[in-house]
């Protein structure tokens, strides 16, 4: 047990997104402290950003290296210490059930909340789990968040879970994707969500994403930040100032503004006017 002042010297934030309630979110970092043997209701994902962590699991001793990924089943005992001398900085979703289900609705995928693997050395899937949790923190539009979600968590069933999809989810669905391309177009400044994109476009949320990136290279949520920079340069360009350009084109605030044009251009709005 940590004393007081050691306590105080870690570092954790737990918190929901009010877009995904029932997705609970950590971000933190140990160097002395350890959990006790615990469970949790919800199917735990985290991804290690430094340091290691150690975690006793199903009558082991496993380490979770840097940029590895740690999967803790439902109901499973565990615990969770140092497991380097530095400690260990992670982030962790917490995901109830109800909401994995609800994800994979009316979808031909079998879900099935039980990852095979619990600690997992895959690049691509670290990064996409890295930038849906920072989405989750930092203001962001509620298709990014929920493209987000989807695509992971796709991912992370497909190739770790216990239930596989059936092979008719990866068909291509052209006349969908178009559908969905030109309402993002015509709705651009409203910030269209997932839901509607699945409801004009008659097919799954994870057909339409997967198909819309397979036809345009981006997901329907990159091309709506895309959409909004340029239309935002635009306003630039006309002699509207960063602050009505970042309301007038539906941004939640100049950091988010900021942070997408740059993404987008290469400079900050700012030194854009400048030019």
């Amino acid at each position: 047990m940590l004393k007081a002042k050691e306590l105080y010297l870690e570092k954790s934030k737990l918190w929901i997104n009010q877009a995904l309630p029932g997705v609970e979110l950590l971000s933190a970092s140990y160097t002395k402290f350890e959990f006790s043997k615990h469970w949790h209701d919800e199917l735990a994902i985290g991804i290690i950003e430094d340091g290691a962590e150690g975690v006793f699991y199903k009558g082991n001793n496993l380490l979770v290296p840097k940029q590895h990924i740690i999967a803790i089943n439902p109901s499973e005992i565990h615990t969770g210490f140092a497991g380097a001398p530095k400690g260990w900085q992670y982030r962790m979703f917490y995901f109830d059930l109800p909401t994995l289900y609800k994800q994979f609705k009316n979808t031909d995928f079998p879900i099935d909340p039980i990852i095979d693997k619990p600690v997992i050395d895959d690049p691509r899937l670290f990064d996409e789990l890295l930038q849906l949790h920072q989405s989750l923190e930092l203001s962001s539009f509620d298709l990014t968040k929920e493209s987000l979600l989807a695509t992971t968590l796709e991912k992370l069933f497909t190739t770790y879970g216990s239930a596989k999809p059936i092979d008719n989810t990866k068909k291509l669905d052209i006349k969908s994707a178009y559908l969905a391309r030109d309402f993002i177009h015509d709705n651009w400044d409203r910030n269209p969500s997932l839901l509607e994109l699945e409801s004009i476009s008659g097919c799954t949320k994870f057909q339409l994403i997967r198909s819309f990136k397979t036809l345009f290279g981006i997901t329907p949520h990159q091309f709506l930040l895309l959409l909004k920079a340029k239309k935002s340069k635009q306003c630039l360009t006309k002699g509207m100032s960063c602050v009505d350009t970042s309301l007038a084109c539906g941004f939640y605030d100049q950091s988010h503004f900021n942070r997408n044009f740059k993404r987008a251009f290469g400079v900050s709005p700012s030194n854009y006017i400048c030019l």
